[in-house]
């Protein structure tokens, strides 16, 4: 005689619910996420398995928990140990090592996001989804086999799965497994609503196919698939304007959430997707230009600058009527990290901005030149030079940045004066030469003679630079509606001799190009001229009309300077030296000139806390004429900390254990006397609109009870006919070992 294993709810509601679960598994897998994931199938697979041999086991539920529990602390520590990331190391090193095992890393991970550290650590994305999968596949399996809730079994793993595909933006088809689970998930919904119905039939003696469950099923599926077809016709999320704010323009506590995931989960491999960044690796030279009003863009600072642009991309060669930025190598940096390796400068300006963007996708880090540190990850794209100092192009977000995003940049900006940038060296460093005195063949003879006529009557870069400047901004009439250039003509020619009209790329290349072919490193940088500058919230909206293009050069010492070669943007001129109170001067004097800080100074002076303005004047006087202060001593933790908030959250949690404990003490007495738990029984009963008549004996009550909750037949069954024997026996006794707390 062969024996076959029976599952009361059918094999087919355990291969339904273990695809489930092996879907959304493999969708993280496939993700690619991280090195690792592979293992997530694996311990799903088993949490279902575990979780359904102690649905159907006799074990109570809190020990079939702690079961599920130790198996799955051992099922994740073994598979997530062998992952290349231990290869070679004994097993209890794996576990216990004191500086790699997988314990201390997950205690040094809680430690850091308590801090407010960046984790780079990866494998505790995967020790934690595999925990996360444990749980997901022996819920799963505990309310479909043990208390069935059908909801609680599909909805959790699917919003993990939604969740997963909603913000993957890599090239893998991840909303293939998405509609493959709400197919799944239908499925299984049809068939354990069939396993409720047949109990209910069985019960009642109501004869029927065994097979239904197969016709069910096929109808079920096509059920499923019309639904999901046309749920796939509906248009996306996002276009649901109400929709986009709920998940993405939300602040507060989501937006916090997301922040910390960022931090805590960096090692993550980040996907590039579509963004609305305006710059590409390519400055074409084209024609008529519409940028709109649109705001980009809010920057908090300090205070109003003296001058401001809002760097983005730097272009390096001028090829075919265009510029190119080179292909570069990225850096990865957390804030943790500290400042970029910048080479040294000069009289620049330590300051803090905070930038609100208002693109829904953008990658690009704006800030005022030099920019230093950011407080998010950040790609860093640059080449070092002869001294490993990077040499920065551009500079990223690691992951998009949405719609309602803010960051904050710190920078330093020059504050270099005429006089001592006309004293600069001209001895110019290889990696600098190699790059930006390149002039092309198309550049006409024409252009490099007006170039060195505008510059011959000077001696150093400076003032050649500021010739140049005032000659375009006095002869090139702006106009963003220009034609594009005639094929064939060299666009900067066509400006400075044919048209003689320009918007900012123009205007900017004709520059680059003219310093250029006279000796004088220069590029071109695009990002946003500074916009309107708020003083009631000190700070600078930046729209879309703001978009610019600009020019740089470079003075040893001093670093890049902007220069700004466009008629209808203002041109700031530098003071002679920095004491004077005339001309540019005045915008200058608020600031006092800096020296270079190299990074552990930086660091420790954007660690520094400002002086708050609120403090008393006679201090900032005593401050400010050298006087010395006594030490401010800094408030203890007792000092800060919210008693009276911290009394009223005890005495609430007092009172809640102490109603609980009561509740529980009186369920107890109830439990603990058979006929108060019969006739609880039978209130039970009437709550589920179960009524019993007079004439039925406790039997007859208890198998309409029954009847209608099949899962509690034998606990019923047994309180039933304890309750009889006390009520009706000679000895008026229970059972021996009978104790009703156990029903």
């Amino acid at each position: 005689m062969r024996i076959r294993p029976r599952l009361e709810e059918g094999w087919s509601t355990l291969i339904l619910l273990w695809a489930m679960i092996l879907v959304s598994a493999m969708a993280i897998a496939r993700a690619d996420l991280i090195f690792g994931l592979h293992v997530i199938p694996l311990v799903g697979t088993a949490a279902l398995l575990a979780g359904t041999l102690l649905a159907k086991s006799q074990f109570p539920p809190k020990r079939a928990h702690l079961f599920s529990f130790v198996y799955g602390l051992f099922v994740v520590f073994f598979l997530v140990g062998t992952t290349d990331t231990f290869a070679a190391m004994p097993w209890r090193a794996r576990i216990l090592d004191p500086e790699n095992g997988i314990v201390v890393r997950q205690i040094i991970w809680v430690q850091k996001l308590v801090d407010g550290g960046t984790s780079r650590d990866g494998l505790i994305f995967v020790f934690q989804t595999s925990l996360i999968y444990w749980i997901l596949g022996y819920t799963a399996a505990w309310y479909t086999f043990r208390k069935p809730r059908v909801w609680w079994a599909v909805v959790p793993t699917g919003l993990v799965l939604l969740s997963v595909v909603y913000y993957y933006a890599g090239p893998r088809p991840l909303q293939m497994y998405l509609a493959l689970y709400m197919l799944l998930a239908l499925l299984f919904v049809a068939r354990t609503y069939l396993v409720e119905q047949e109990k209910g039939w069985r019960a009642s003696a109501v004869r029927y196919e065994k097979r239904i469950w197969f016709n069910f099923i096929r109808a079920g599926f096509v059920a499923a698939l019309l639904a999901l077809i046309f749920a796939w016709g509906l248009p996306p999320l996002s276009a649901s304007a109400r929709m986009g704010d709920a998940l993405n323009g939300a602040r507060g506590p989501w937006r916090e959430f997301q922040d910390n995931w960022t931090r805590m989960f960096s090692a993550l491999r980040s996907y590039g997707t579509t963004v609305t960044d305006p710059y590409q690796n390519t400055l074409v030279l084209g024609g008529p230009r519409t940028v709109g009003n649109t705001a980009v863009m809010d920057i908090i600072v300090p205070r109003e600058l003296p001058y401001v642009y809002w760097q983005a991309k730097v272009y390096h060669t001028y090829e075919d009527g265009g510029w190119v930025s080179l292909d570069l190598p990225y850096t990865e940096l957390f804030p943790d990290d500290g400042a970029i390796d910048l080479p040294q400068s000069v009289d620049r300006e330590v300051i803090t901005q905070t930038v609100i963007t208002y693109l829904p996708n953008s990658s690009f880090i704006y800030g005022a030149p030099d920019i230093v540190s950011v407080d998010r990850p950040i790609n860093v794209y640059a080449n070092r030079d002869e001294n490993g100092n990077q040499l920065v192009s551009e500079v990223r977000s690691k992951y998009v940045l949405q719609l309602g995003d803010d960051y904050e940049v710190t920078s330093r900006l020059s504050l270099a004066d005429a006089n001592s940038l006309r004293g600069a060296s001209t001895d110019y460093p290889n990696w600098l030469t190699e790059t930006y005195l390149q002039v092309p063949d198309s550049v006409t003879p024409e252009t490099l003679a007006l170039a060195k006529e505008l510059t011959a009557p000077f001696d150093n870069p400076f003032d050649k630079a500021i010739s140049v400047r005032d000659y375009l901004r006095e002869n090139i009439v702006y106009n963003d509606q220009i034609q594009a250039t005639p094929a064939g003509v060299d666009p900067v020619h066509y400006t400075l001799f044919v048209s003689q009209e320009a918007y900012c790329n123009y205007y900017a290349s004709a520059m680059a190009l003219m310093l250029r072919s006279q000796g004088v490193p220069a590029r071109v940088v695009s990002g946003y001229a500074q916009g309107t500058f708020d003083e009631e919230s000190s700070s600078y909206r930046v729209q879309a009309s703001n978009a610019h293009t600009w020019v740089e050069v470079y003075f040893p010492k001093y670093g890049w300077i902007q220069f700004e070669p466009t008629a209808s943007i203002p041109a700031w001129d530098r003071p002679d030296s920095l004491d004077e109170s005339s001309g540019g001067g005045d915008a200058f004097s608020q600031f006092t000139a800096q020296s270079f800080l190299d990074r552990e100074e930086l660091l420790q002076e954007l660690l520094e806390p400002e002086i708050d303005p609120s403090v008393d004047e006679n201090l900032l006087a005593a401050l400010q004429d050298g006087e010395e202060i006594a030490p401010v001593v800094e408030p203890s933790f007792w000092d800060t900390f919210p008693v009276w908030q911290a009394i009223g959250a005890a005495l609430l949690l007092l009172v809640a254990v102490g109603l609980s404990v009561t509740a529980n003490e009186m369920n107890k007495r109830v439990e603990g006397d058979v006929d108060k738990s019969f006739w609880r029984l039978r209130s039970w009963a009437g709550w589920l609109g179960l009524s019993a008549k007079e004439t039925h004996t406790p039997y007859e009550q208890a198998e309409i009870l029954v009847t209608a909750v099949p899962e509690g037949k034998e606990p019923i069954r047994t309180l039933t006919k304890q309750f009889v024997l006390k009520q009706f026996s000679a000895t008026k006794e229970l059972e021996f070992g009978f104790n009703p707390r156990m029903q």
